[in-house]
């Protein structure tokens, strides 16, 4: 069975950490449609699931410790983002195996190929070597 939100999840989690890498240490603002594409509220201006699942995974990025964030404008933007010490170091770990290769710079030529197996490995990585402080 092919699990199509989780392909998303994983996708939308590299999007956000790249972008975050991208600007460390300096806090930013993350705008959902960035991550996830154009959203297409219905009628009653209620975001589409895809929207809402990418919102989510900000969320869950931050209750996992990776990244925080000071306040969030409904679900459309998160703002003054930034990885936290554990996401830093997950995602700056070069991986001898691999040659010698960053996690971060795996990520950025997994989206640049747009290769969705390569995306759920080198996060899968990072997951695993994730020790959250609870």
């Amino acid at each position: 069975m092919l699990d199509i939100h989780i392909t998303e999840f994983y996708n939308d989690m590299a999007r956000i950490l790249v972008t975050l890498y991208r600007h460390f240490p300096r806090q930013v603002s993350v705008y959902i449609e960035d991550i996830s594409g154009p959203d297409t509220p219905d009628e009653y201006g209620l975001h589409s699931d895809r929207h809402m699942a990418c919102f989510n995974a900000v969320l869950w990025l931050t209750d996992e410790g990776l990244m925080r964030y000071s306040d969030h404008e409904r679900s459309l933007a998160v703002n003054h983002c930034v990885l936290t010490l554990d996401g830093f170091r997950l995602l700056s770990h070069i991986d001898p195996v691999v040659g010698g290769v960053s996690r971060i710079d795996e990520l950025r030529l997994a989206l640049q190929e747009g290769s969705s197996d390569m995306t759920e490995e080198v996060l899968r990585q990072v997951l695993m070597a994730h020790r959250p402080n609870r």
